[in-house]
C-alpha cells in the first residue's frame, strides 16, 4: 500500500506542479499571497482586470476539481475491491497528499524558487528581494501544510470511506 499511494503521491504532485505553474504564468496575483512581506511589498504587479479575475477563478474552480477528484479517485480505484477501514483510507490519502507538501517544499520551494529561480516565479518589481532565499519562509509554509494535509487527509478519506461503504 506504501509504494503505490507514494506512486500516487508522485502523480498528485505532478498535477500540483501544473496546476501552480499556470498560475504563476497566467495569474501571478493568485500566488502573491503565499509570497514573503517583502516581495508582497515590492510588486509591482498591475491590478488584475475583471475578466483576469474571472478566468482566474475559473481555472482555479476547474484545476482544483480535477485535483481534488483524483485524490477522491485513488482512494476509490485503490480500495474498489476489497473492504477497508476508515484508518487505512487516511493513511493512504495521508501518504499521497505529504507527499506533495515534501515536494513542495523540497523541489518548487527550496529547489525551484530559493535556488534556481526561473523567470515565471519571479514576480514582476521584486527581482532583487533577498527572501527569495529564506529557506526559513517555506519550511514554516510547509509545517503548515502539515496540517492542512492531515486535515484533508481526514475529509477525503470520510468521503471515500462513504462512497466505498453506503454507495458501492
Amino acid at each position: 500500500m506504501i509504494g503505490t499511494s507514494l506512486l500516487l503521491g508522485l502523480i498528485w504532485s505532478g498535477l500540483w506542479m501544473v496546476f501552480i505553474y499556470v498560475i504563476m504564468k497566467c495569474f501571478p496575483w493568485e500566488m502573491l499571497h503565499d509570497y514573503p512581506e517583502d516581495v508582497r511589498k515590492a510588486s509591482t504587479l498591475p491590478e488584475p482586470s475583471r475578466r483576469q479575475k474571472r478566468n482566474a477563478k475559473i481555472f482555479s474552480g476547474i484545476g482544483s476539481i480535477i485535483i481534488f477528484g483524483a485524490l477522491i479517485a485513488f482512494g476509490l480505484f485503490r480500495f474498489r475491491t476489497e473492504r477497508t477501514g476508515f484508518a487505512t483510507l487516511f493513511w493512504f490519502l495521508f501518504i499521497i497528499a505529504m507527499s506533495w507538501n515534501v515536494i513542495d517544499l523540497l523541489v518548487m520551494d527550496w529547489l525551484l524558487v530559493c535556488t534556481v529561480r526561473p523567470e515565471w516565479l519571479i514576480i514582476p518589481g521584486t527581482e532583487n528581494c533577498s527572501s527569495y532565499s529564506d529557506y526559513v519562509h517555506h519550511f514554516k509554509g510547509f509545517l503548515i501544510g502539515c496540517i492542512y494535509t492531515f486535515l484533508m487527509a481526514l475529509i477525503f478519506a470520510g468521503i471515500d470511506y462513504a462512497i466505498l461503504h453506503f454507495l458501492l
